[in-house]
């Protein structure tokens, strides 16, 4: 869905997951920084500490094992360094936005095979 660069590393936000990437000329699994599914995602905003700007993605723990996703103690807030706020937000909002697509897709009803068009009986 889109690939930002930030200083030395990109994100590369998908329709499933965000990947937070080492820089380099081939992608593989080692240039993988941060790995979050949207499975796991609450959600992504800004955050400003020490006069710095970060990507801030709170999201499931790692050892969580309940069924139901509930921000509370059992989450992690990995937060990822970024050059200016205007980026920040540019990056947040992607984000959200992918992940709000990824619900919506799953709560689509699959189409049948053999119905190509709905019929509208008056």
């Amino acid at each position: 869905m889109a690939v930002e660069p930030i200083d030395t590393y990109s994100v590369l936000i998908s329709s499933k997951v965000v990947y937070f990437l080492k820089p380099g000329d081939s992608v593989d699994r080692e240039g993988i920084v941060l790995e979050v599914k949207y499975d796991d995602l609450f959600h992504c905003l800004v955050s400003r500490e020490y006069g710095k700007v970060y990507v801030q993605l709170t999201k499931k723990a790692e050892n969580s094992t309940s069924g139901v996703a509930i921000p509370g103690p059992s989450q992690q807030r990995p937060m990822v360094q970024v050059r200016n706020e205007s980026l920040a937000y540019k990056i947040s909002q992607q984000i959200n936005f992918a992940k709000s697509l990824y619900y919506e897709q799953q709560l689509m009803l699959p189409a049948a095979d053999d119905e190509d068009f709905l019929l509208l009986e008056f």
